[in-house]
């Protein structure tokens, strides 16, 4: 996620300079066939160019709106998760003491039930950007990727799991989830396995356990929702042709401008290099901020920042049981919060 107010610069030159540069060379060349080599002919009416333009402008509209619907529901998702959270720490801290049978059981029982839960917390953020949604060379090495890839390094996703499975998980249960396809789900499991055993044992009443394990079925449902975006691009009938269309106009702009230029004066001719490069990077921008935002599980720099959620949710619950000792938050570095 951008934190800054104002983009960088820089970051604006490496999404942009490829475009600016093909611009450049097209626009001069029809500058120099049109006043040196006199081959008036490719100068083509503007009317139908704009008429063009303002087609491409409100399908890209669209595709931006639809994108950006994506991007809020997701954060709407980690923003209910959350708030779950709370809730479930509240309930493991005040709920599941009151019974134990001694302070010892119940600190132990206490600590398992919260660290099983950031557990899943990071599991889950792992799982969603293990890999692109898309792997195809062009889309893994594109710039939305690429900047966060050199900022932040490549994540492995198997050393992740170790990591967090060593912190947050007895060694048992490690080896219970660490085989299974949706580790997340394994370990969501065996937190609902663990409700049912302190029913039995008369720590939880009807109850308190009907509202815990409410809380599990709304991790469930938040897992799945995230899962259904990830899993489900952005249909590619829009994205693609917002592409196709942006480039046919780009590319009929300078033969629509130059004749336009000519009428006014042809001393001006010159001006359709500088118009063309920015008419041009107007609506590549626009064309690119869909496609930044229309994954936002993918470790692209307008991601959902799982990472910081997942450590202040991790904050939250470990102050609740008392550990002082707690990890730093999560800055974003250049700019940027993953």
């Amino acid at each position: 996620m951008l934190t800054n107010r104002i983009i960088n610069p820089k970051m604006i030159i490496q999404f942009a300079w490829r475009l600016q540069a093909v611009c450049f060379v097209v626009s001069g060349l029809v500058f120099i066939a049109h006043d040196f080599l006199h081959i008036k002919s490719i100068a083509i009416p503007f009317l139908p160019v704009a008429t063009i333009g303002t087609a491409v402008a409100f399908y890209v509209g669209f595709k931006n709106n639809s994108a950006y619907d994506r991007l809020w529901e997701a954060r709407r998702i980690w923003g209910s998760i959350t708030n779950a959270s709370r809730m479930w720490g509240a309930m493991v801290t005040d709920v599941v003491a009151s019974r134990a049978d001694s302070p010892e059981d119940a600190t132990a029982v206490k600590r398992e039930l919260i660290y099983r839960h950031i557990a899943w917390l990071n599991m889950l953020r792992l799982q969603l950007r293990r890999n692109p949604v898309f792997h195809e060379s062009w889309y893994v090495t594109s710039p939305k990727l690429k900047v966060v890839k050199d900022i932040f390094g490549d994540e492995k996703f198997e050393d992740k799991t170790e990591e967090t499975m060593n912190k947050f998980l007895s060694a048992e249960e490690k080896n219970n989830v660490a085989q299974k396809p949706n580790i997340a789900s394994a370990i969501m499991k065996r937190q609902n396995e663990e409700l049912i055993r302190l029913k039995n044992k008369g720590w939880l009443d009807d109850f308190e356990h009907s509202d815990m394990s409410k809380l599990v079925l709304e991790f469930y449902n938040q897992q799945g929702a995230s899962e259904r975006i990830k899993s489900f691009p952005f249909p590619r009938q829009y994205a693609s042709f917002s592409t196709v269309f942006v480039f046919i106009f780009i590319t009929l702009l300078p033969f629509s401008l130059i004749g336009e230029l000519s009428k006014l004066n042809a001393s001006i001719n010159w001006m359709v290099i500088p118009f063309t490069m920015l008419i041009a990077w107007v609506f590549a921008v626009m064309e690119q901020i869909g496609d930044a935002s229309e994954n936002p599980f993918d470790n692209g720099v307008n991601d959902i920042p799982m990472t910081a959620i997942c450590r202040n949710i991790e904050i939250e619950l470990r102050e609740m049981l008392g550990e002082k000792e707690l990890p730093p938050r999560i800055e974003p570095v250049q700019g940027i919060l993953m």
